[in-house]
C-alpha cells in the first residue's frame, strides 16, 4: 500500500500523497480508493483536496518500471489489473458526490496529468510544476475515455498539442492554456487552495447528481475501456 496522508478540517478533506515520485501502481490506486471511500463513509467533509507531499513532484504518472518489470516476468495479468483500476479511480472521481480539487504542487506527468483531468477544479505552482502528457513517446496511443475526459476540460488545441508534441506546459502556460484555473507561489498556493475549498460548501447528493449528467458520456468510454481491457481487446 502506497503512503496517503488524511485529514478533515471543518468540510474539507485533504489527502496528501507521499510515496516518491507519487507513481501509479496498484498501491498507490487501492490507497487513493480507500481515501475516498473512508472520506465518503466516515466524514462530513464537502469539498476534497489532493496535493502531495513533496515540494517537487505531484504525481510522474504511470509507474513505468514496475509495467515493464511485470511484462519481462510474464506478469501482464497484473499490469492489465492495473489499468483497470486505475480507469475505476478516475471513474470514482468523476462521480464523486464532493467537489474535487488537485493541487498541483509539483510536475504532473503522463497518466498523472490525467489523474488530475477527473478533478472538477486545478491549481499549480507558478514557480514549478511541468504539466505534460508524453504518450506519444511512450508510443501508447490514448484511450476512447481518455480523450473524452481531456477534451472536457481542456481546449481542444491544447489537447491535440499536448497528445502530439509531448510538449511540457510550465504552470504559467497552464492557466493561458486554461489546464488550470490559477497558478500560486509555493508559499501561498495551499493557503489559496484551501481557501477556495472552504467556500465552496455545496450539498453532496446535488454535486453527485450533477457529475453523473456532466460526465455521462465520459463515464460511458471508461465503462467500454475497462471492459476492453479485460477481454484482452486491449493488448498490454
Amino acid at each position: 500500500m502506497a503512503k496517503i496522508d488524511l485529514e478533515v478540517n471543518d468540510k474539507v478533506a485533504l489527502v496528501t500523497m507521499d510515496e516518491a515520485d507519487n507513481k501509479l501502481n496498484i498501491g498507490m490506486v487501492r490507497s487513493l480508493m480507500e481515501a475516498l471511500d473512508k472520506i465518503e463513509k466516515e466524514s462530513e467533509a464537502l469539498t476534497l483536496v489532493v496535493k502531495s507531499g513533496h515540494s517537487h513532484i505531484w504525481t510522474n504518472g504511470f509507474d513505468i518500471d514496475w509495467i515493464l518489470a511485470s511484462l519481462e516476468k510474464g506478469n501482464s495479468a497484473e499490469v492489465k489489473q492495473f489499468l483497470v483500476m486505475d480507469l475505476q479511480l478516475r471513474r470514482r472521481l468523476l462521480t464523486y458526490p464532493l467537489i474535487t480539487i488537485a493541487a498541483l504542487n509539483g510536475h504532473t506527468f503522463g497518466g498523472g496529468a490525467v489523474f488530475s483531468s477527473c478533478f472538477d477544479f486545478r491549481f499549480i505552482r507558478s514557480d514549478r510544476g511541468f504539466f505534460c502528457i508524453p504518450v506519444i513517446d511512450r508510443q501508447y496511443p490514448i484511450l476512447p475515455g481518455t480523450r473524452e475526459l481531456l477534451h472536457s476540460v481542456f481546449p481542444a488545441h491544447v489537447v491535440r498539442e499536448l497528445i502530439l508534441t509531448g510538449r511540457r506546459l510550465t504552470g504559467l502556460e497552464c492557466v493561458s492554456s486554461h489546464v488550470v484555473s490559477a497558478a500560486f507561489s509555493n508559499e501561498e498556493m495551499m493557503d489559496k487552495v484551501m481557501a477556495f475549498a472552504g467556500g465552496l460548501n455545496k450539498s453532496r447528493g446535488i454535486v453527485g447528481d450533477m457529475k453523473k449528467i456532466l460526465n455521462g458520456p465520459i463515464i460511458d468510454l471508461i465503462d467500454k475501456d475497462a471492459a476492453s481491457i479485460k477481454e484482452g481487446q486491449i493488448v498490454v
